[in-house]
């Protein structure tokens, strides 16, 4: 929805704090963060995806044991 308004507002901040109070969103920070992700997900923007997100963690997490395990 963001994306659809965004050119009727003068900034992407105005936009956002309208979509927010149509929605009924408390803060347009959350909406902000909430496009962000979406612009993520869909390749617009560079970052690590949701899905690509707890892969990452994973395979961090191993790597620490696999260090531990070769320095014990």
């Amino acid at each position: 929805m963001v994306a659809e308004v965004r050119g009727d507002y003068p900034n992407e901040s105005v936009a956002l704090r309208a979509v927010a109070q149509k929605l009924g969103i408390g803060s347009a920070e959350t909406l902000r963060n909430w496009v962000k992700r979406d612009e993520i997900d869909s390749g617009k923007r560079p970052g690590t995806t949701t899905e690509g997100s707890p892969q990452i963690k994973a395979i961090k997490k191993e790597i620490a044991e696999l260090k531990r395990r070769t320095t014990s």
